[in-house]
């Protein structure tokens, strides 16, 4: 079964089909909480997901880490980091410091409905198409935001590169947070390298052209809240690869494109699929 598929199907044949019928009347308002028998895979103890009760509205300023925002949607830099003290939790870029909780490429940033209830990519209906435009649109304008940013907007580019000295990690170790060309993919260490030796216009406008956007389908996500990912293909970072890797060992994906996802629900094959 190929890549793209397998993550729907897995859903729809692998999950009690309780479950799959109270996520449904969790996501059309019908229940608020999933407790019984015990909570969805992506939820927690109280029978919610993290983002059903999270408030991620907060600025900056404020302890959060809220970027951009549109109509229905927030755009926020992935934060709750507990490893050790980053600037308003946010999750940082060196896998040293965040392993796979780290960033996935310089600029990151998670866009997240505010007041639709989605469980996951797999749950998608084509009655969604629009909010996934007005969420790759946000994420393009946050992604914007932190390329072009000076270095006191807190995970721009240019902020990201005057960090610097160590962080005391809770199991008492310490760590360098500057960044250096091993905290990148292979192929995306020249770049990094590019932002300090001259190029930094060049690899900017690089990175432009360059966002993606992605969701992690099914269990390869660890919150049961629609959340999509964007990031920066041409500053991906070690935290990226080592999760693609590991999701590759399983015969998966663990970032499926948003075309893909799009694919997916206009092509109808998931009709023979669902349960519900």
């Amino acid at each position: 079964m190929n890549k793209l598929l397998l993550p729907y199907t897995t859903y729809y044949s692998k999950t009690s089909p309780d479950i799959v019928k109270d996520i449904d009347r969790w996501e059309k308002g019908e229940i608020d909480s999933i407790k019984v028998p015990s909570p969805p895979h992506g939820f927690l103890g109280n029978g919610k997901p993290l983002f059903q009760f999270l408030d991620i509205s907060k600025s900056f300023d404020e302890g959060g880490t809220l970027v951009a925002e549109s109509e229905n949607c927030r755009a926020i830099i992935p934060a709750g980091f507990r490893d050790a003290p980053t600037f308003n939790t946010m999750n940082p870029v060196k896998y040293t410091i965040g392993g796979e909780r780290a960033l996935m490429s310089l600029c990151h940033v998670l866009v997240i409905p505010k007041n639709i209830r989605i469980y996951n990519a797999v749950t998608l209906k084509k009655e969604h198409i629009r909010l996934l435009s007005e969420m790759e649109e946000l994420g393009a304008t946050a992604l914007t935001k932190l390329v072009e940013g000076t270095a006191d907007i807190p995970g721009s580019i240019r902020w990201q590169l005057t960090q610097s000295g160590e962080i005391d990690m809770k199991d008492d170790t310490v760590e360098t947070v500057t960044l250096e060309p091993e905290d990148f993919a292979p192929d995306c260490r020249d770049s990094f390298i590019g932002l300090s030796d001259g190029r930094f216009t060049r690899i900017q406008e690089e990175s432009l052209h360059h966002m993606r956007f992605s969701f992690h389908l099914g269990e390869a996500a660890s919150i049961g809240y629609l959340h999509m990912h964007c990031y920066l293909g041409n500053l991906l970072t070690k935290a990226h690869e080592e999760m693609e890797e590991k999701a590759g060992e399983e015969g998966l994906r663990k970032n499926t494109p948003l075309d893909d996802v799009i694919y997916m629900i206009k092509s109808g094959k998931l009709d023979s699929i669902k349960t519900i």
